[in-house]
């Protein structure tokens, strides 16, 4: 898990089904659970850096009183444990879930469904989630199609192929949304200042910020679901 984990940072554009091998052989189809958690923690971080969110929730000056960091933690402690963190059975079947996805992912390929989503028969939450990440795409978002689809086509184009690609300071696209999208990518926490102002002058509210954060994240989490499980790209790609 490690070194899947490792590529899916370092060398995205290279995954291939082949790389869930090695876990399969330990957990059978549970391998699709751990490609998801993989692939959302990819959307999840990428918000978070995109949108400079802290991860912790005492304010920097304070951090340095070792007091106060333990307090911040222990009072953490106790809200998550309060929390029902406990796996819960997904009861659906397969083709109940592919059902209920059939309108939202149904436009975007040719042939059968049930044929292009087979490698996910064994796990159809999987199903679910893919249908309700198109569903917040599609319905929510303040974005134009247009939009989507360059954030998707940036996206694709800045995978790193190798781990000197996630480290250095490559030339960032002049566009504001390109350059948001392509840092994004490859190492979102160098997100500056200058270039949200940079997206602010193009017209984006803050609103607006937020779902390019989220296209961004989306498209990575994407790039690397439908590779790891071999899925065709347009099932979510809209370009």
């Amino acid at each position: 898990m490690i070194a899947l984990a490792r590529k899916a940072s370092e060398q995205p554009a290279q995954l291939a089904p082949s790389d869930l091998d090695p876990v399969r052989n330990l957990v059978g189809d549970g391998a699709l659970d751990y490609t998801l958690v993989l692939c959302s923690f990819h959307f999840i971080n990428r918000i978070a850096d995109l949108l400079h969110v802290d991860p912790e929730a005492l304010p920097t000056p304070l951090r340095r009183f070792e007091v106060l960091r333990r307090l911040a933690v222990r009072v953490a402690s106790l809200l998550l444990a309060r929390m029902d963190l406990a796996n819960r059975e997904y009861t659906a079947s397969y083709e109940e879930a592919l059902a209920q996805a059939a309108p939202a992912l149904g436009r975007a390929v040719e042939g059968r469904l049930e044929d292009q989503l087979e490698p996910l028969r064994s796990r159809p939450k999987l199903v679910e989630a893919m249908q309700l990440a198109t569903e917040e795409r599609d319905t929510r978002s303040s974005l134009d199609r247009a939009t989507l689809v360059k954030i998707h086509r940036t996206v694709e184009n800045a995978l790193p192929f190798g781990a000197g690609e996630t480290a250095g300071f490559d030339p960032r696209p002049p566009d504001p949304v390109d350059a948001f999208a392509f840092v994004g990518t490859r190492y979102a926490y160098r997100v500056t200042e200058e270039m949200i102002r940079g997206l602010r002058d193009s017209g984006y509210s803050d609103l607006g910020i937020l779902d390019l954060a989220v296209a961004v994240a989306d498209a990575n989490q994407w790039a690397r679901f439908h590779r790891l499980l071999g899925l065709a790209p347009a099932l979510f790609y809209l370009g």
